[in-house]
């Protein structure tokens, strides 16, 4: 039996190793953006709603009769839309800046966190940007159009947004899988007609080059938002926002031995610092919240994946 703290911690590291896994696959097969999006919701959906089952979560509709849950719901359609296209849309050392600088903003949110996470979270970003710098090399600026620049802030927005809207729909009460499942409903309704469009009219010979990779996406990507989405109270959202450097830091290794990607060792470095600074984050974050308000964990058995429990930390 583990501890509220170990648990929550567990959850976020464990969740941000499969978002890695859900970035390499973002990279293989073609197609419009919108339309594999569409089918990794819906293939998301319905892993969503089984694991929603298997706990007793509840209905997919619960979070949208209340109005914190329809806004973490809409956000976070619209943070899956953006992140599904910007991975599959912009350069990689562009869309790695965006995932780089969301601890950073997510301080804005003003969740507390203790200082030292805080610091971790700050010196994350601030690692990683250096590092990307590091990795674009000769890359000019003349290279990057204002509406990718915007595209990539739009992101970043939506993804803290995202955070925090979940956390306080969970901080009410709402199951945080029944969220997850209700995203990912509502997200493939709207998604679904692009795919039709785009895709199965227009050329269905890359959409079944594309299921593969969709279906990887929306088993690691579901699973780990439900994990994430019930520590969020226990760490807050600037932590969680950190745990993005450890995903980074797997995304980066997963292309170095599946893709044959070429790294260099500064970059490389730069990578493991955020991702080390970022796992410190969660960690400290977790310690400072749940010794002042142990409540914050509560969901963490609702979400549970494979029935365990968790007993209370003690400090």
């Amino acid at each position: 039996m583990t501890t509220t703290r170990e648990r929550a911690t567990l959850d976020i590291l464990i969740s941000a190793v499969l978002f890695a896994g859900c970035n390499i696959a973002w990279r293989y097969g073609s197609g419009n953006a919108l339309g594999i999006v569409g089918i990794r919701l819906a293939a998301g959906a319905g892993i969503a709603l089984a694991i929603g089952r298997r706990q007793g979560a509840g209905s997919w509709r619960a979070p949208m009769r209340v109005a914190s849950g329809r806004r973490a719901v809409v956000i976070s359609v619209l943070g899956l839309i953006a992140a599904g296209t910007m991975f599959r849309s912009l350069d990689g050392p562009l869309a790695g800046l965006a995932v780089a600088c969301v601890p950073a903003v997510a301080l804005l949110v003003r969740d507390r966190s203790g200082r030292w996470a805080t610091a971790a979270a700050l010196g994350s970003s601030l690692v990683a940007v250096i590092g990307l710098i590091a990795a674009a090399g000769g890359v000019g600026r003349d290279s990057i159009s204002w509406l990718a620049a915007v595209y990539a802030m739009l992101f970043v927005a939506l993804e803290v947004a995202s955070l925090r809207t979940s956390e306080l729909a969970v901080e009410e009460g709402l199951n945080p899988t029944a969220v997850v499942a209700a995203s990912m409903v509502v997200g493939s309704i709207v998604l679904l007609p692009f795919t039709f469009v785009f895709d199965v009219m227009n050329d269905p010979g890359a959409l079944w080059g594309a299921a593969g990779a969709a279906l990887a996406v929306a088993l690691f990507g579901t699973v780990g938002r439900v994990l994430r989405t019930a520590a969020l109270p226990a760490a807050g959202v600037t932590a969680v926002a950190a745990s993005s450097q450890v995903a980074a830091l797997f995304t980066a290794l997963g292309g170095i031995v599946i893709v044959g990607d070429s790294v260099s060792g500064v970059s490389l470095a730069a990578t493991l610092m955020a991702a080390v600074l970022g796992a410190a984050a969660v960690v400290l974050a977790t310690r400072w919240r749940l010794a002042r308000q142990p409540e914050l964990a509560s969901a963490l058995n609702s979400a549970d994946l494979l029935g365990h429990q968790v007993r209370d930390s003690e400090d």
